[in-house]
């Protein structure tokens, strides 16, 4: 993340000497927005330092947020995608079930107020469980999990280079290594992507917002 306590020439820096005397070959950040995307890729090419390749941000059918600006910013950097938690938190495998606190062996059966993912909040919205359905419904026709499905489209994303698995045990990770070769037709990633659109408000991202950057003049003399 974003280290406000420590200037950004210094990180680069200090990136870039790792780079140039071969202890790392690449580097990239994490839960970047975008205009730290911005800053620190210019400042990297200004002076002549290694640039980041990769951001890595929470990615999936649940939190798509990042489409809205952080995707053109890593795009305009050259830098590629690489999501942690495509699943959302184990949400898009179909494991819990409206209105059933979570129990056992799973992130929020061990903690349901687990951050972001937290049960109460996305169990309350009925966005989530519209996707859910719409996961679940692909899945059975193609015969695959659910899991499978969610890391099919994520990874058919534009600038996305791969995704972070977050299996816990040889047959979760058997089954995520399975999405490689599902292939979603065209119908149903426009399912997918129309239920599970970001919803933000009306400016800047909305359709205020893209009214306003894609404005043209008419009439005039």
């Amino acid at each position: 993340a974003w280290d406000a306590l420590t200037p950004i020439e210094e990180t680069l820096r200090f990136l870039d000497d790792a780079v140039t005397s071969g202890k790392i070959g690449y580097y990239g950040f994490s839960n970047y927005v975008g205009w730290h995307i911005a800053k620190a890729s210019e400042i990297a090419k200004a002076r002549g330092y290694t640039r980041p390749v990769t951001l890595q941000p929470q990615y999936n059918l649940l939190v798509r947020d990042i489409e809205l600006e952080i995707v053109a910013a890593c795009q305009d950097a050259g830098m590629g995608l690489l999501p942690w938690s495509p699943l959302g938190g184990g949400w898009l495998t179909g494991k819990y079930k409206r209105d059933e606190m979570p129990t056992g062996a799973t992130r929020l059966g061990e903690n349901p107020n687990r951050g972001g993912e937290s049960y109460a909040p996305r169990n309350a919205l009925e966005r989530t469980w519209a996707i859910i359905a719409v996961v679940e419904e692909i899945a059975k026709a193609h015969g695959v999990s659910m899991a499978q499905v969610a890391l099919a489209w994520t990874a058919a994303q534009p600038a996305i280079t791969s995704v972070i698995l977050g299996a816990r045990t040889p047959e979760q990770l058997a089954d995520n290594l399975g999405a490689m070769k599902l292939k979603l037709s065209d119908d149903e990633m426009a399912r997918l992507n129309d239920v599970s659109a970001p919803q933000p408000f009306d400016y800047p991202y909305g359709k205020g917002g893209i009214n306003q950057r894609h404005r043209k003049m008419e009439g005039g003399r």
